[in-house]
């Protein structure tokens, strides 16, 4: 079908050329006739002076012979011009009826591919090459963003930019080198040091590199506080069989952080994880810190990172936003990890692409089936997609939060909505059992406490 194709393209083009080379020259004719006709007007004119004795019968004579000559000589030139004219755009026309399709074919097999099949639309993996189309933009996008690093050296936020979106590319070794280059300009930033070192764990298929080690060293000796130095730097000594001492670690960074810091939710598997393996229960600790509210973003850029390409387009940074998300999810479909499940679905929820993000939870779930911690997530991202439908626990989401509670029964987020379900459903004793339980396990003190005590008290007796 594409030979046909390109047979009737070919036979166009070729008329389109060779159409004037072999139109008769009217022009020339015409021009010819013009001068044949004011000769013959000349003749009539000399006759009529022969008749009014203007002229004698010789000089009429000479008169009518050189007239005679130019009518003759304007005629065969005529003719001969036509003949050789003719002769030479035929040759033209013959000429590219050959070269054309020869130097079409030519290009063809030189730069085309006549070998390869066609592929039918129903067998094309169109997804795939949404994906790869996205790939090529985002590869355009860091490379517009490095050249305008090149002309701003001092621009901080645009290496801080330009090392994320490497990372998100699967580009690690040239991330965790960019956040060293950034050091040139903030030399006190464990952010930095605690970047390269994530990007060279990543470069390592998660095992802790020497290289990853000297940056999460220097991050924890720079700043002994930071959250990213303390989790990793636990993460080693659990690579390290020092399992004791990373749960301690991890213990420890869990009391010092806020309920809603955006690494909460795997640090809570971490801590889940290693407690199972060393055989300690753990359950109390992670209560005392249940997620009450959506998750932080976790991965992907914030508006801040947005802010910093300011050389960029308002068009461009949204592109780059969607393109690191779309790079993350590939990973995830082809290399699917628990970790990345986890922050794939962070990313989705912070984008309000709730439905996404639950889906992305889910197969988190799947990879650890015992592990709660993704279940309540993609509950809570089912619950916000069902606000957006006016829904207030949708029956898919609830079905996960009990099933949580039969994994872990004290948390928070699973006892509050079920309780609300059983109250939207009549079932006063149950929403109060459930709710009773909830503020058992939260600080009498705290708001949700409150919170909890005002719905109690709403409940019909």
């Amino acid at each position: 079908m594409i030979w046909v194709l390109l047979l009737v393209l070919t036979v166009v083009a070729l008329m389109i050329l060779i159409y004037p080379l072999l139109k008769k020259d009217t022009e020339g004719t015409a021009r010819v006739k013009g001068g044949l006709t004011v000769y013959k007007q000349q003749l009539q004119e000399l006759e009529q002076d022969v008749a009014r004795g203007i002229l004698s019968g010789t000089e009429a004579d000479q008169a009518r012979l050189e007239i005679q000559r130019r009518i003759l000589k304007a005629s065969r030139e005529s003719g001969a011009g036509d003949t050789l004219r003719s002769a030479r755009m035929i040759g033209v026309a013959i000429a590219l009826i050959v070269a054309v399709p020869a130097a079409a074919l030519g290009l063809y097999y030189q730069l085309g591919s006549p070998t390869l099949k066609a592929l039918p639309l129903a067998s094309r993996d169109i997804q795939a090459e949404k994906q790869a189309l996205a790939s090529q933009d985002m590869g355009g996008l860091v490379a517009k963003l490095a050249q305008k690093l090149q002309e701003q050296p001092d621009n901080l936020d645009g290496w801080i930019l330009l090392a994320r979106s490497l990372s998100r590319m699967g580009r690690y070794e040239e991330a965790a080198n960019t956040y060293l280059q950034a050091l040139r300009i903030a030399p006190d930033d464990a952010d930095l040091l605690v970047g390269a070192g994530e990007n060279f764990y990543f470069l390592a298929d998660g095992v802790m590199s020497d290289a990853a080690i000297n940056a999460f060293e220097r991050a924890y000796q720079m700043s002994p506080d930071h959250p990213g130095a303390r989790y990793y730097m636990a993460l080693r000594e659990a690579q390290s069989g020092n399992e004791e001492k990373a749960l301690q670690d991890w213990i420890a960074l869990f009391e010092d952080s806020e309920p809603d810091a955006p690494f909460m939710e795997i640090l809570r598997s971490r801590i889940a994880d290693m407690g199972a393996t060393l055989d300690r229960d753990v359950s109390e600790l992670l209560a005392s810190k249940g997620p009450v509210d959506a998750p932080a973003v976790g991965a992907g850029p914030t508006r801040e990172d947005m802010e910093a390409a300011a050389s960029l387009s308002e068009e461009d940074r949204q592109d780059m936003i969607l393109s690191m998300v779309e790079r993350l999810a590939t990973r995830m479909a082809e290399a699917p990890e628990f970790d990345g499940l986890m922050r794939l679905g962070q990313v989705y929820s912070t984008l309000k692409q709730f439905e996404n993000a639950a889906d992305a939870y889910g197969r988190a779930s799947g990879m650890q089936p015992d592990n709660p911690g993704p279940l309540v997530m993609q509950a809570f991202s089912l619950v916000k997609a069902g606000e957006t439908a006016g829904a207030v626990v949708p029956e898919d989401a609830l079905a996960l939060y009990r099933k949580a509670l039969t994994l872990d029964d004290d948390i928070p987020e699973a006892l509050w909505y079920v309780g609300v379900a059983e109250a939207a459903a009549g079932n006063r004793e149950e929403a109060l059992r459930h709710w009773r339980k909830l503020q058992s396990v939260v600080p009498e003190d705290s708001a949700l406490h409150g919170n909890v005590e005002k719905a109690i008290n709403a409940l019909p007796q």
